[in-house]
């Protein structure tokens, strides 16, 4: 038993409580991360325990949702990935999933992150991830190649707009 005393003078009242009437019910205890931002590039999201608590920073589905990419952040880890899912009765027969990325906020070189082709069979697969702290991001499709970038970046070229025209998937926007 516990015993509280109120106002602690001698006509003070006591409230007698069952032993461990305090402690309550306790949640478990969340799972802690295998990994921090820097630490999280080029680690799996669901091996390093990042997927608990992933959000979807934006999605892109084509018109027939047959194929969907999403841009995925874990608050937790810090880390940036790509998800993609397909329709395995309307999907092209060729679906890679691909995380461009680059260093600079204010744009240069894209590097990239792949799921690589979805075997047949497959509807969907991630990216390794990437840091959230120093990197902006977008999550892309295509029917082509891993490293075919559906959206590029625009090129600007003496004042005109020459960047590529979007075809062969889609791209979430730059995060």
């Amino acid at each position: 038993m516990c015993t509280a005393y109120v106002d602690g003078g001698p006509a003070a009242a006591a409230l007698t409580l069952p032993a461990g009437a305090f402690q309550g019910i306790q949640a478990p205890p969340a799972a802690a991360a295998d990994c921090w931002r820097a630490t999280c590039s080029g680690k799996d999201p669901v091996e390093m325990g990042c997927d608990d608590d992933a959000q979807i920073l934006q999605q892109v589905t084509e018109p027939d949702e047959s194929v969907a990419v999403r841009l995925m952040w874990s608050p937790k880890c810090q880390g940036v990935w790509a998800k993609v899912s397909r329709d395995l009765d309307t999907s092209p027969d060729y679906v890679y999933g691909t995380l461009w990325t680059t260093r600079d906020f204010a744009g240069g070189i894209e590097e990239h992150d792949t799921t690589g082709l979805l075997a047949d069979g497959v509807a969907g697969a991630y990216t390794k991830m990437q840091n959230w702290k120093t990197t902006t991001a977008k999550a892309c499709w295509s029917d082509v190649d891993a490293q075919y970038d559906p959206a590029p970046v625009k090129y600007i070229v003496n004042n005109n707009d020459a960047s590529l025209a979007l075809q062969h998937g889609s791209c979430t926007d730059w995060l």
